[in-house]
This record gives C-alpha cells, sequence and structure tokens, in this order.
C-alpha cells in the first residue's frame, strides 16, 4: 500500500512538472506574440512631435519627406498651390469619407488658406485616432509671406519628387534657364519674342534659411506682386525661388554660381544672358520692406527699359 501511494505521488509530481513546463512555455510564446505585435504596431504608425508648427517647420519637414494634406476646395488650389515635393487635396468636407487616403506611416502636415480649416481637419483626425499630423498654422497666406514656393494648378501627387521640366539641361540652346523649353518655330511671333526676350528673378537659398533670406524672398515677391502683376501673368518676367540644396537645381545653381542664399536676375535680350548679382543689395535691404521695394522696382523698371517693347511696370 505505501508503495502504490508513492508511485501515485511520484507520477503526480510528473504531472505537475510537465504542466509547469507547458505553462512557462505559453507564456514564453504569447509574450513574444505581444511583443511582436507591439513592434509591427510601432512601425505602423508614427507620432508628431508639435501638434501645431509654423510654416518654416513645415517646410523642413516637407523637405525631409512629410506629407502635406490641403484641405481646400480644388478650384482654391488652381489659383494657387503649394509647390512641395508630395501633397494631397482632400477638402474638409470630405475628410471624413476619405480617412483611407490619409496615412498614419509618416508626418501629414494639414494646410489651407489661413489655417482656420486645416485646425478643424487637425481636430476631426485626432478624433479618429490620428497621432502623426500637424496643423500648419497661417495657411498659405504665411507660407506665401515667407517667400516659400507656390504655383498655379493641383497639388503635386503623393511620392511625385522630381521636378518635370522639359529640357534636363538647362544650358542647352532649346531651354529656358529654369529648365522650360524654348519655343517652337510652329509658334507665333509674339510667343517667340517672349520668350527671347524676358526678365528671370531668382531667390536662391539652402536649407537653413536666417531671417533675411526669408525676408528677401518675401520682399522679393511682394514687389514684383504689387508692382508688375501684369508681367509675372504674361511671363514676360518670371520669378523662382530655388532650393540650392536640391539636386534637381544643381546645373541652375552653378550657372548663377550660388551656393546659398543669393537674388540674381537674368535679363535675357535677343535669347542672350545678361545675369547681375543683387545679392549685395538685397542683404542691405532685405530687412527693411520700405527700403527694399521701392529701389527694387526702380532696378527692375531699369532692366524693362532694354527690353526691345519698352515694358513699363505698373503703377
Amino acid at each position: 500500500m505505501p508503495f502504490i501511494v508513492f508511485e501515485a505521488f511520484h507520477t503526480t509530481i510528473l504531472i505537475l512538472n510537465k504542466m509547469q513546463k507547458i505553462i512557462f512555455t505559453i507564456a514564453i510564446l504569447a509574450g513574444l506574440f505581444i511583443l511582436s505585435c507591439t513592434s509591427n504596431n510601432s512601425s505602423k504608425t508614427f507620432k508628431s512631435e508639435k501638434e501645431n508648427i509654423t510654416v518654416t517647420e513645415a517646410d523642413k519637414l516637407l523637405k525631409e519627406g512629410a506629407l502635406l494634406v490641403d484641405v481646400r476646395d480644388p478650384d482654391e488650389l488652381e489659383t494657387q498651390s503649394y509647390d512641395v515635393k508630395a501633397s494631397k487635396n482632400i477638402p474638409l468636407s470630405e475628410m471624413e469619407n476619405r480617412l483611407s487616403d490619409i496615412p498614419q506611416d509618416k508626418q501629414v502636415i494639414l494646410a489651407c488658406q489661413k489655417g482656420g480649416r486645416s485646425k478643424k481637419a487637425f481636430d476631426l483626425l485626432k478624433a479618429k485616432g490620428y497621432i502623426n499630423i500637424s496643423n500648419m498654422e497661417g495657411g498659405m497666406d504665411a507660407w506665401e509671406s515667407a517667400g516659400l514656393p507656390t504655383k498655379k494648378g493641383t497639388t503635386s501627387e503623393v511620392n511625385s519628387t522630381e521636378k518635370k521640366p522639359c529640357c534636363t539641361d538647362p544650358s542647352s540652346k532649346d531651354c529656358n534657364p529654369d529648365g522650360t523649353c524654348k519655343p517652337s518655330s510652329s509658334k507665333n511671333t509674339s510667343e517667340i519674342n517672349l520668350a527671347r526676350n524676358h526678365i528671370e528673378v531668382y531667390c536662391f537659398h539652402g536649407t537653413r534659411q536666417c531671417e533675411t533670406c526669408i525676408n528677401m524672398k518675401a520682399n522679393t515677391k511682394a514687389a514684383l506682386n504689387k508692382y508688375f502683376s501684369e508681367q509675372i501673368k504674361n511671363e514676360s518676367i518670371i520669378f523662382s525661388i530655388i532650393d540650392v540644396d536640391d539636386k534637381a537645381n544643381e546645373k541652375l545653381a552653378e550657372k548663377y554660381q550660388a551656393t546659398g542664399t543669393a537674388l540674381m536676375v537674368n535679363n535675357i535680350i535677343n535669347g542672350k544672358d545678361n545675369i547681375v548679382d543683387w545679392s549685395d543689395f538685397a542683404f542691405e535691404k532685405a530687412n527693411n520692406a520700405d527700403k527694399f521695394i521701392p529701389e527694387f522696382k526702380a532696378k527692375i523698371d531699369e532692366l524693362l527699359k532694354k527690353q526691345n517693347g519698352n515694358t513699363s511696370s505698373i503703377n
């Protein structure tokens, strides 16, 4: 009898030991599963550092791969849109029905015209659990005032990081310096003259921009919009903001010998370049709009007098 009791006790101990091993193994597997799920989730989500950002902060993030979601209506974008590498138009009125179009694995910047609608979009997405979003304060108004790049037409497609000029080599005889094609012989005389005689204004800058650089771009744009809107419209004056650190602008920057902040102007007459460097003037006056804008206007007026059409500014 004692032997039988001992055997039963021994068997029970063995069973308990096996059960402990099984429980221990299950616990390890469960822990690995939870860790794996956590790891997968962390790789699929991104958390923004700030809920509200300035246009300068937005510009830096966009250059690092962030996505801009413009919540304005499409007709507003036809007038003026953000010229950035990756952007998408999702009007505020459609936001709730298009949540699947907004990724959660990268920084998303919400923007509009003044910052009001983008704030509403931010609140909506935050309530839906989005943590990778930031609201750009001031919208297009602040973006433009800072001299950051804009364009006409809709926003660029997501992941479209390449500029698409028709000329890959700005120094080619078939190209304008900004990479656009010169008109072919099949175009009418006025179009040909327009391409041969025009002024190009370039505000060059690097990734890091000081206050003077930002003011130079803003005041240059303000002067052109105020006094030369007609010439900008008919492209007898072309204005561009160029990031010298962007490889796509390497040849253009090399042509103008721009390695950082600079204000360069090319008065093209009969197809020939006449490049002038206004950087010294820009650095001296950029932080004083009352001095910069009238002097910039006078300089442009002087160049226009050299154009065949003797075009003058709009007063």
